[in-house]
């Protein structure tokens, strides 16, 4: 906790860190007023864009590479590596078997995503700990701190079940600490997430949504984090019909709530990826900031970037804003491109590379045999580059409007009652018109992921989106490297939840395993 103190007069962009040997100082001759717990509550937000706060080469958790144990990149690699959307050519570790789907236990990455939502998840608890038991905790500003940090402790645990489960992870909140507990009777940990939900929306402490400084979660940061909870628990909970219905209408809700605050979507999509996208508050709910002079890392749009060109191709670096190497990783499946109209939706931004490589991706292991994606970029809307771009200037968008917008026309489809076809239908056009599309012809559960894969690509969304959907596991849907073959295979449906790392169980005896590993 007092090693976490930053020594900012802003909330989140300087980075300046004085570290405190917490042997001999205890967090109470820290915390002597309301600035030390906003310091404190940097920490909780720059923990999700950088991977410490000493510059690229520092880290707050032993063990993990500062680079892909970033928590967006870190995000990335279980969210869409391990989709038709993405794939990693690098020899790197592990980082192959992701997209394979034959990560194991002790899988590095895995046990980076897991590290790192607990870091986070521990940071927001200390927090919520020592301000309540403070002399400060009546004091509305602190008030608002701790709000904050439920909402953004909120994220991380909505990661955490989606990925994990509820059953065999730790449920730790500001009364204990992650080791010294085991999982939570079922299914306590998501009634818990909706209590805290709940109490976040009927509150005056969080801001109302749109009311809040860019960069920081509001009402409709948790709306958000209600929608994906409740669109997604018949999956956790393995319910269907009568008993999942209640659930898609609170999704609904949320979504509802979402959609009336943002009635317009920003009008130009590539825009919402540029090194400027702090400007598009129209859509962007909450962004992960990137600031080139003060957020170093290796992770998030950095990783999004750079991985998406070569070393030596300085035409793509120029045009995506850089003025250094590429590092030619993440490749997009051919399986994917198909989805696309590729001479009318504004959003097919995706690159074959300086000699128009083939989108076949013969070679898993080559960057050269497959299109990547160009949809972050580090150039300003203006046609403007950062000067010494080294690191980016480009925010990493949590929450779109156009994700709620699609949200709401999936939750009609699943049978909500508080939402009618002709609302979702207007949601649902919303965004393909953005896009140089007509009205949607074909409106099924099938389409709507199409839909989805297209407008979110890279956002971190896919691999729940195909769950949710039926298309992840089995045979339903296969595309190019499944389960290790080009066309793609069968895979076994216990790889819908990761292992819990062998890693944890060194520190927690508590812990249990999820099924099939």
């Amino acid at each position: 906790m007092a090693a976490a103190l930053l020594t900012a007069t802003s909330c989140i962009r300087d980075l300046d860190i004085q570290p405190v040997d917490d042997d001999v100082v205890l967090p109470a001759d820290i915390l002597t007023g309301v600035e030390q717990y906003e310091q404190v509550l940097a920490k909780c937000y720059i923990g999700l864009a950088v991977s410490g706060s000493a510059g690229e080469n520092s880290g707050d958790i032993d063990g993990i590479d500062n680079g892909f144990g970033q928590y967006i990149r870190a995000l990335f690699y279980m969210q869409e590596l391990t989709t038709d959307a993405a794939h990693c050519v690098w020899d790197d570790k592990t980082v192959r078997f992701l997209h394979y789907m034959k990560w194991t236990r002790s899988d590095v990455f895995v046990r980076a995503m897991f590290s790192r939502g607990y870091y986070q998840i521990s940071m927001c608890n200390e927090l919520i700990r020592q301000a309540e038991a403070s002399q400060f905790k009546d004091n509305e500003k602190i008030q608002q701190y701790i709000a904050e940090a439920k909402a953004l402790r909120l994220l991380s645990y909505l990661h955490i079940v989606d990925m994990f489960g509820y059953e065999h992870v730790p449920f730790a909140t500001e009364e204990t600490s992650v080791g010294s507990v085991g999982p939570a009777p079922n299914p306590e940990l998501i009634d818990w997430m909706e209590d805290q939900i709940d109490e976040l929306l009927q509150s005056n402490r969080l801001a109302d949504i749109r009311h809040a400084e860019y960069g920081r979660v509001d009402k409709g940061f948790v709306q958000m984090i209600k929608a994906k909870l409740n669109l997604n628990a018949p999956v956790y909970l393995n319910l269907s019909g009568a008993e999942a219905a209640p659930y898609y209408t609170k999704a609904a809700e949320a979504c509802k709530a979402i959609v009336a605050a943002y009635p317009a979507l920003h009008p130009n999509y590539q825009e919402l990826f540029m090194a400027d996208n702090d400007r598009c508050t129209d859509e962007i709910i909450f962004g992960v900031q990137a600031k080139a002079g003060e957020t170093q890392t290796w992770g998030a749009t950095q990783f999004l970037i750079r991985s998406s060109y070569e070393e030596g191709d300085a035409e793509t670096g120029n045009r995506l804003g850089m003025n250094s190497g590429g590092w030619g990783g993440v490749v997009v499946t051919p399986t994917f491109l198909q989805k696309f109209d590729r001479t009318k939706d504004a959003r097919f931004i995706f690159d074959g590379g300086p000699n128009n490589y083939p989108d076949t991706m013969d070679d898993p292991g080559s960057f050269k045999t497959a299109w990547t994606a160009h949809k972050f970029t580090n150039m300003a809307s203006t046609g403007n580059i950062y000067e010494g771009a080294t690191f980016v200037e480009t925010d990493f968008p949590i929450f779109r409007a156009a994700d709620a917008y699609l949200m709401l026309a999936e939750c009609q489809l699943r049978g909500a009652s508080n939402v009618t076809e002709s609302e979702a239908k207007a949601a649902w056009n919303a965004v393909r018109t953005r896009a140089g599309l007509g009205n949607v012809t074909s409106y099924t559960l099938d389409e709507l992921l199409d839909e989805r894969g297209r407008e979110l690509y890279w956002e971190c969304y896919r691999r729940s989106d195909l769950i949710r959907f039926g298309k992840y596991t089995g045979n339903a849907y296969l595309w190019t490297w499944k389960g290790e073959e080009y066309n793609g295979t069968s895979v076994a449906d216990y790889l819908k939840l990761f292992p819990i790392p062998d890693a944890e169980f060194n520190t927690n005896s508590l812990l249990g395993q999820n099924p099939g590993y």
